[in-house]
């Protein structure tokens, strides 16, 4: 945690502030290690406080060791912040605070409270949750490993017969039974042509011999996401659906071997995938990003996608996804959560992608 505050102070000078204020709850767990979702940070060259009312006192006391707790009694959390703010770096310090975070109603509440100069420091806090950590990694290797061992389970007791939030509720069980936080983000399992919906959610279809079925899923362990996706066959499929499925695992492995530091998310690794799949006469059919980054949340830094991508450094962890969807028919997608490395990259979900056929 240490390190990690020094990281952010290490912004202050490039950004023209004497402090920054944090309100993105999973920013505030980056830095101070504080789990709740109702507090703030206060950061400058020598101050770091952290904002929060009495139901996270002793919270803070057992997870927080490098802030000084600021306790909010009677007024607001933000108004309170400011002028916590404002003890700490000096009247009329130059604040940042996170845009994106705050509502417009805020923001003008803010305007009005801080007594000098303003400014938003968009992304820059957030992105430097993007390289992650030995202990981080560590937390998503095990993250990993919960999502393989849980899918394997349940994937073994069968599809044919079984409803898809069944599929989805058996997963979460698994995740809650070894141990996991819970799960990373809901289930996607989609049988047959509810499959060409990229973010189907489940619901009451029952899977039928035949088709295919997408299981997007993943585990949280001690608040970091694990991201993988499977494409199942339920009973023999047709030779259409297997060349679809061979199209994909391509081009999965081809946006795979694009993954080293250095590389560009979208002229590298999306081009990689994407290439194949269009060569195969189903570019059309391929309409989202090639993969995202994975830490705290599911979805942030790196982008890897067709319209935007960041350049890949060691210690980034992210995920590659390619899919084809077509309408009436059915969905494939093969994901995998990959940590960059010195050398390339290295998968952390090592279930198997053969084509596997499950009744």
């Amino acid at each position: 945690m240490s390190r990690r505050l020094d990281r952010c102070r290490g912004l202050l000078d490039g950004l023209r502030l004497n402090g920054v204020l944090i309100t993105d709850p999973v920013d505030v767990r980056y830095l101070s290690g504080f789990r709740g979702d109702d507090a703030t940070l206060v950061v400058g060259h020598r101050a770091a406080l952290l904002c929060a009312d009495s139901r996270f006192w002793e919270q803070v006391h057992e997870e927080v060791a490098d802030f000084e707790l600021s306790k909010v009694t009677s007024e607001p959390l933000l108004a309170h912040s400011v002028a916590e703010a404002a003890r700490a770096l000096g009247e009329g310090a130059r604040l940042g605070y996170q845009g994106a975070q705050l509502s417009h109603a805020s923001y003008r509440r803010l305007r009005r409270a801080h007594g000098g100069a303003l400014r938003d420091v968009r992304q820059s806090v957030t992105l430097l949750r993007a390289v992650k950590d030995e202990a981080e990694i560590t937390a998503m290797r095990r993250a990993a490993a919960v999502t393989d061992e849980a899918l394997g389970l349940v994937v073994g007791r069968g599809l044919v017969g079984r409803r898809e939030r069944d599929v989805a509720w058996d997963l979460q069980a698994e995740y809650h039974r070894l141990g996991a936080d819970g799960e990373a983000f809901g289930a996607i399992v989609a049988t047959g042509d509810h499959g060409a919906q990229a973010h189907a959610l489940p619901g009451e279809r029952v899977i039928r011999a035949g088709e295919l079925v997408v299981v997007d899923t993943g585990a949280r362990v001690d608040g970091y996401c694990s991201d993988i996706t499977r494409t199942f066959a339920a009973g023999e499929p047709s030779d259409d659906l297997r060349r679809i499925y061979s199209i994909v695992l391509a081009a999965q492995l081809a946006g795979l071997a694009a993954v080293r530091p250095g590389a560009h998310g979208q002229r590298d690794v999306d081009a990689a995938a994407r290439t194949v799949i269009a060569e195969a006469g189903y570019g059309e059919q391929f309409g989202h990003g090639t993969g995202h980054g994975v830490g705290l949340e599911v979805h942030e830094a790196p982008a890897l996608g067709r319209t935007r991508g960041d350049r890949l450094e060691a210690g980034m962890v992210c995920t590659v996804e390619p899919g084809i969807y077509v309408e009436s028919l059915a969905g494939v997608r093969v994901e995998d959560t990959v940590l960059v490395t010195p050398d390339g990259g290295e998968r952390l979900t090592m279930y198997p992608k053969d084509f596997q056929v499950v009744v």
